[in-house]
């Protein structure tokens, strides 16, 4: 059964010329209901969007500032609609065939539909490179849509679309496997490989790693995909770099200014405010007086 109703989301956390860049692909090429959340930010961003309301269709909300999949937990729970699109504030829809499509595979079985961000062994940006810590596949949660009831009974169960690692070298004993993986972020110890332990770690995603990195949303797959038997209705790969544009770790960037691995918050800034003028037609004024800022 195809779903009723389908309302975007896009947080915002201090990247307002990002998020408006989103909204604009989402409102002109989703035509969809779209909320913008805006978690305490302090660059401005709740009176922009209060201004823009009035040019744009969109909802404009507010929440506490968490970690992503707190936030993403809670508006699961709250949700009305009975599917969301998931659109980080630093992605934009480039395409008007893909929300139809992503529609249009959200149905039976299906918990979810967009793109597969597969499993991977972790690369040098994550401490340790080499077959040490696996990446868990997942929803590439940039652009999804998901449903919102059996994400909703997930959480209930105590599901999270929390980011955790898991500690796999016994893992019998996770306590102890929590407390073995510490060692990868100690630069003294993390080129201690334990190897007498090979075996006694578990098989997961086919391999035998040291530690599997859930991202946000992966633990939520994870559940639904392997416990649950639903299935995520991925589109084709070669859909993905057409559809969507995304810069990634700008929020991240934004909060913590250290973090590496992130594209740059004001190249990504100035980015959106000539693709909103030149892509989209629109002069926002607010944020063309920001355009020029170093």
């Amino acid at each position: 059964m195809a779903v009723k109703s389908i309302e975007a989301i896009i947080i915002n956390c201090s990247t307002k010329e990002q998020t408006a860049l989103a909204l604009l692909s989402a409102v002109h090429q989703g035509e969809l209901p779209v909320t913008v959340i805006d978690c305490e930010s302090t660059d401005g961003s709740f009176d922009f969007f209060q201004r823009l309301a009035r040019r744009l269709p969109f909802t404009l909300a507010r929440m506490p500032l968490r970690r992503h999949g707190d936030s993403l937990d809670r508006i699961f729970a709250a949700a009305k609609s009975d599917a969301l699109l998931l659109l980080d504030s630093d992605a934009e829809i480039l395409r008007s065939d893909l929300v139809p499509q992503l529609g249009a595979a959200l149905t039976g079985d299906a918990y979810g539909s967009g793109f597969l961000h597969r499993g991977q062994w972790l690369g040098a940006n994550h401490l340790v490179e080499g077959r040490i810590g696996y990446y868990a596949p997942r929803m590439w949660i940039p652009c999804v849509l998901l449903d919102v009831a059996p994400v909703r009974a997930a959480i209930a169960a105590g599901l999270s679309f929390r980011a955790r690692t898991i500690g796999n070298e016994i893992p019998r004993l996770r306590w102890l496997s929590q407390l073995l993986y510490l060692r990868f972020r100690v630069p003294l110890l993390r080129h201690v490989k334990l190897e007498l332990l090979a075996s006694q770690r578990a098989i997961r995603f086919g391999a035998r790693p040291h530690y599997v990195y859930y991202d946000t949303g992966a633990a939520m797959h994870d559940y639904l995909a392997g416990e649950r038997g639903m299935r995520f209705a991925a589109l084709p790969d070669e859909v993905w770099g057409s559809a969507v544009r995304h810069h990634h770790g700008v929020t991240r960037h934004a909060l913590r200014k250290g973090m590496r691995n992130a594209a740059d918050v004001d190249a990504t800034r100035k980015d959106a405010i000539e693709r909103i003028r030149n892509v989209y037609g629109n002069v926002i004024p607010e944020l063309e007086s920001t355009a020029s800022k170093p």
